[in-house]
């Protein structure tokens, strides 16, 4: 099935699932950027597979999102994880 991208959000859910992942897994380093999170994370859990990944991991049926979330490479990636979640509510995407 097409997805557009209006369709390509990912849930609070998700995101602090993702960053509880990252601060378990014993190579990562608290001060990794968000660069190092899509090298680490990302580009291998979608290598392939030709989705991005709020695609893949709403593989069942995508989220259409109604939150606009700008980030800088360089930043801090839990920083990151934690203020979108913290600034979200359990609906948005």
């Amino acid at each position: 099935k097409e997805c557009w991208p209006e369709e390509w959000g990912i849930s609070r859910q998700q995101l602090s699932e993702l960053l509880e992942r990252v601060r378990n897994e014993p190579g990562w380093n608290p001060d990794n950027t968000v660069y190092d999170l899509v090298r680490e994370f990302v580009v291998p859990a979608t290598e392939g597979k030709g989705l991005g990944y709020a695609v893949l991991v709403n593989s069942g049926g995508p989220l259409e999102v109604n939150v606009m979330v700008s980030h800088a490479w360089g930043e801090n990636a839990e920083e990151f994880l934690e203020t979108v979640i913290r600034s979200t509510c359990d609906r948005d995407a």
